[in-house]
This record gives structure tokens, sequence and C-alpha cells, in this order.
């Protein structure tokens, strides 16, 4: 005769089962597993950040000072206020489809391809013709990614500056899944008439040495989903093994509630 007892042990042995062939194995959920002997990890030597150049639909803050502060007034655009992730929403140059930016008085100034610093000179030419020792600034106001998959927030963010890396981006995503495949995170990254479609693995120490660990305006960062998911939503017994998890749950409360009557 089977009892209350052993049915709720039965249940309780499905579940484990269950539980068992759905998880995810530890060293799939952990990062930069290769460490040494001793548990140190070997020095890298940090290589030159590979300078974001500017590109058209960039929106740039430029900022320009003197010691005439009425004569530099006129090159400069206030911001408005400030948007989701602490981006800026305000009068920015607006950089065309040729990669110029359309300056007060000076008239077009063409930064395409230019660095930051790059730009700053090129504008600081320009202004020399007006202004004694112009001081120039030139800052990014819309550099974004957009990070989808197997991560808990997936969207579009904005970063403030050149330097933000796949972590980072990772990070303001709300972190990977446990079904994430870190071995194989993707970055795509369109450039002018070309696409690349690059691949960073998180499991090794060796992800910073990657190109695509650090980012550029406009990447495209896809997570892909571990075969444990896949099995998960297409196989039945797996499906099936998920619901006896959840009905056995409810029936051990029952039987507990039986039991100590």
């Amino acid at each position: 005769k089977i009892t209350a007892l052993n049915k709720f042990y039965l249940l309780l042995a499905l579940c484990a089962v269950g539980l068992f062939h759905s998880c995810v194995p530890h060293e799939k959920l952990v990062n930069f597993q290769d460490e040494s002997q001793g548990g140190i990890i070997e020095s890298q030597y940090i290589k030159d950040i590979v300078k974001i150049k500017i590109q058209p639909d960039d929106i740039l803050l430029v900022t320009v000072s003197t010691n005439d502060t009425l004569a530099s007034r006129v090159f400069n655009k206030p911001l408005q206020n400030t948007g989701p992730e602490g981006s800026f929403i305000g009068q920015g140059y607006l950089v065309d489809e040729n990669g110029n930016i359309e300056f007060p008085i000076v008239g077009k100034i063409n930064v395409r391809d230019k660095t930051r610093e790059q730009a700053i000179e090129a504008i600081k030419e320009k202004l020399l013709i007006y202004l004694r020792n112009p001081v120039v600034d030139v800052r990014f106001l819309n550099l974004h990614v957009s990070v989808f998959g197997e991560v808990n927030r997936p969207g579009v963010y904005t970063f403030p500056d050149e330097r933000f890396t796949l972590i980072e981006a990772i990070t303001l995503a709300g972190d990977l899944t446990d079904f994430a495949d870190r071995a194989n995170i993707m970055v795509i990254r369109e450039g002018e008439k070309i696409r690349e479609f690059g691949k960073v693995d998180l499991t090794s120490s060796r992800a910073f040495e990657s190109p695509y660990f650090y980012l550029s305006q406009n990447d495209m960062v896809y997570i892909r989903p571990l075969e444990q998911k896949a099995r998960r939503i297409d196989d039945p017994l797996a499906r099936g093994l998920g619901i006896i998890s959840a009905l056995g749950t409810i029936a051990s409360i029952v039987v507990t509630v039986v039991l100590t009557k």
C-alpha cells in the first residue's frame, strides 16, 4: 500500500531528477577561470585603448574658452538636462553624412574619422582666426551600445566616455543570466561599408586582450544561450519534469500539513 508519506518521497525524487536535468554546470557560470596554480592570475600588459573615431550621426559637445568670455560664448551651446543613463540632452553639434559639423561663424569643419583629440586640434585651428589662444574641448553626447540575449535587462545603454568595456555594458544590462554562454559573447561592430562579428570568451582572462573588449559607439552585444536552455525549451521531458517539480513542491506542503495534524 502506498502511503501519503511514500507518495511524498516519490514526488521529491522526481523533483530532484527535474532539477538535475535542467541545471547548468558550475564551470559555465564562472568568468575568468584560467587561474594559475596557487590562485594567482598571471600579470598582463595593458594595451593602449583604440580611440573612438567620430562618425556621421554622432553628436558632439564642443566647449570653447578664452579670456574674453563674451567672444567665446557664441561658440558654446548650452546643455538642457540629463537623460537616461547619464546621457546629455542638449544642442550639441550633429555630424552630418559627410562628417562635417556646422560651427558658428567658422562654417563647416570636417571631423569624420578623427579622434576626440584630433577634432580639438581641427576646431582650434579654425578658431585662431577669430579668437586668441582658444581652449577647446570635445565630448561625445550620444555614445551608446545595444545589449540583448541572455541578460536580465536587455536594452540600449548610453556611456559617457571613450573608455567603456564589455563588462560595464553587461553590468548595465543587469548581468548575465544563468543560461548565458560566457565563452561566446558576440560583439557586432559596424564601420564604413563593413560589419564585423567579434567573439569574446569571458571564461578566459584573455578576454581583456580582445579588440572587442573595449566597445565603440553603436556596437551590438549579443549573449547567446547555452544548450541547456534550448534543451529545456525543446525537450518535452524537461518541461514535464519542471511541472512535476512545481507540483511536488505543492504536494510536500500538503503532506507536511497532514502529517503534523
